[in-house]
């Protein structure tokens, strides 16, 4: 899977990604921080399958375009935590859930 990364995300979860055989780019890497959301979805997140972020603003504006990209767009709501703490909780959760059904916009990890 090709997977971004927004700005709002730790750098730490790009290297345990490409362990896993994923492309990975965040949006700090690709040096596109400060870039409107509206052009960052329309002009780079439509070349990924996965989009994380934790803006929920974000990601409610794309749920509500009417022809999304096809882009997922999951909105990371693992809690605050320093980042070896966080990266782990994103890496087990990731693991553990299926992608093939990603939908266009998702909270993520969907509680049990």
């Amino acid at each position: 899977m090709r997977i971004l990364l927004d700005e709002n995300l730790p750098e730490g979860l790009i290297e345990p990604l490409r362990f896993l055989g994923h492309a990975v780019d965040s949006v700090v890497s690709l040096r596109l921080k400060g870039l409107d959301n509206g052009r960052l979805y329309r002009e780079v997140a439509s070349g990924y399958d996965l989009f994380f972020t934790k803006d929920r603003e974000f990601a409610s504006r794309v749920s509500a375009l009417p022809k999304p990209a096809p882009v997922s767009v999951i909105l990371t709501v693992i809690r605050q935590q320093p980042e070896p703490q966080f990266v782990a909780a994103f890496m087990e959760n990731f693991a553990s859930t299926d992608w093939t059904a990603a939908g266009s916009v998702r909270e993520w990890p969907s509680s049990p």
